[in-house]
Order: structure tokens, then C-alpha cells, then sequence
């Protein structure tokens, strides 16, 4: 309900479930990798589009890899479907590319989620109060980076055929402003 309130019309009957959560963090053990790299300084950045498939996967990684570094922050960016980072084009300093991991368990550990805008992953965002940055790709997902957007979790979403370096270098900026902070905790 903090993030999609009943709406006027519904009678005390009905109310806002929420979302549902799988603790699959509870059995996870990270990489020592990840771990490391967590540990060697302030929190990241998480980027990753999850199922989605994109037509030129080197294409949207440079695009991450130049708005990660015209924020200066680090970044862990998540391979996903899509097979962003190809080896070819070499990780920045201040990147660590991930695979599979429990978002329960990482999204407790950065300072700002970048995703897609699925419910689930959304939820798990919403879940560990870390401001959202919503890419909607199709279906659902425009929904939910409004929903986000217009609670100030986040910013205002940028369907994935308008993305550019610049422009998810600003979402990124506002993600990490305190009052941004403060309200998607």
C-alpha cells in the first residue's frame, strides 16, 4: 500500500495485499569474489535487466560502463539473459559483472537498484528500501517504474529505446540523493 494505495472506490472489503517474497537469501553464500569486492568500499550500484534479451548486448554495456563512470560510482552489473559485459570489451575498474544472485540477499547490500521494472524484482527493491531505476522494456514494467517514480523512490523511468549514458547517469544521481534515499527507505 506505501507504494500503490487503495484506490478511493474500494469498499473496506478489499485491500492492498502487497507483494509476496521467497527468502532465498537465507542459503546463499557469495562468491569470494563478490564478497571481496563488496567489502572494498562503498556500496554499488546494481545494474541488470534480468530475462530481457537485447538486440546489441555490447552496445547497452558500453552504454552502462560510460554512465558508471561519468557518476564515478561503482557498479555491479548483472549479465542476465541479455549477456551484457562481453569479455571483449573489458570491465572498468569499479565494475563487478555478476551472475545469478538472490536479490533479497544483494539488494540489502547496494545504494541503488537499475532494472527492467518487473513486479519481483521492483518488490525485492522496494523491499530492502533502495531507490529504483526502472528501464521498462514492455508489458508490466512502465507501470511499475511510474508507481516508483511517483512515490520519489526513484526517478522518473526511462523506456529502454530512449536510454543513453547521459541519461542513466542522471537517474542515477537522483537515485542516490538523500531525499531519494529517504523515501524509498
Amino acid at each position: 500500500p506505501a507504494l500503490i494505495p487503495k484506490p478511493n472506490d474500494w469498499g473496506n472489503h478489499i485491500d492492498v495485499a502487497g507483494f509476496y517474497f521467497l527468502n532465498l537469501a537465507s542459503s546463499y553464500v557469495p562468491d569470494p569474489e563478490l564478497a571481496q569486492f563488496l567489502a572494498a568500499g562503498p556500496p554499488p550500484v546494481y545494474i541488470g535487466f534480468g530475462s530481457i534479451v537485447v538486440d546489441d548486448p555490447d552496445g547497452l554495456t558500453k552504454m552502462i560502463f560510460n554512465a558508471v563512470a561519468a557518476t564515478g560510482v561503482r557498479a555491479l552489473v548483472s549479465k542476465g539473459w541479455g549477456g551484457l559485459g562481453a569479455d571483449s570489451l573489458g570491465i572498468p575498474e569499479g565494475v563487478f559483472m555478476l551472475g545469478n544472485v538472490p536479490h533479497d540477499w544483494l539488494f540489502k547490500k547496494v545504494s541503488a537498484v537499475c532494472h527492467h521494472g518487473g513486479a519481483g524484482t521492483t518488490a525485492a527493491g522496494i523491499q530492502a528500501g533502495k531507490p529504483t531505476i526502472v528501464v521498462p522494456f514492455f508489458g508490466d514494467q512502465p507501470f511499475w517504474g511510474a508507481m516508483v517514480a511517483r512515490a520519489g523512490a526513484g526517478p522518473d523511468p526511462i523506456p529502454y529505446k530512449k536510454l543513453t549514458a547521459e541519461g542513466l547517469a542522471e537517474a542515477i544521481t537522483i537515485a542516490l540523493k538523500p531525499e531519494t534515499q529517504e523515501k524509498a527507505k
